[in-house]
């Protein structure tokens, strides 16, 4: 994405590195056997929307909301692809609820980051520079 479309911040390449580690890790979870398991219900799916949710706010902390669609879009595919990557592995089948909590999780971010969470990394700069 172009200068024009990120927000004006300092450590803007740090915020985008880390952002990139987080969608890597996401992903590796995603794929990885034996993970721990929660007697809450849908405590997965409370998973996959707060996953979503995480990488959707950073990346609205490091874009301007111009770029939303595009970061919605990419972590949406992000999430159809590990889906259907999942059946490759014995351990793990695609589950079509996980996909629409990784939406609900987009989509609810996206809203917060209208309403002003999209700030949050010009914050964290404007308190380091203190």
């Amino acid at each position: 994405m172009t200068a024009s479309a990120r927000q004006p911040l300092r450590y803007f390449r740090f915020w985008l590195a880390m952002g990139w580690l987080l969608v890597i890790l996401s992903v590796i979870v995603s794929l990885v056997p034996n993970l721990p398991t929660f007697t809450v219900p849908y405590s997965d799916k409370i998973f996959h929307a707060g996953t979503y949710f995480l990488l959707m706010t950073w990346f609205s902390g490091i874009f301007l909301p111009s770029r939303y669609w595009a970061i919605a879009l990419s972590l949406v595919a992000m999430g159809l692809a590990t889906e259907f990557l999942q059946t490759v592995f014995p351990y793990r089948f695609f589950d079509p609820w996980d996909l629409a909590a990784n939406v609900a999780g987009v989509a609810t971010a996206w809203l917060f980051a209208l309403a002003g969470l999209n700030s949050w990394c010009r914050v964290v700069e404007y308190k380091i520079g203190r």
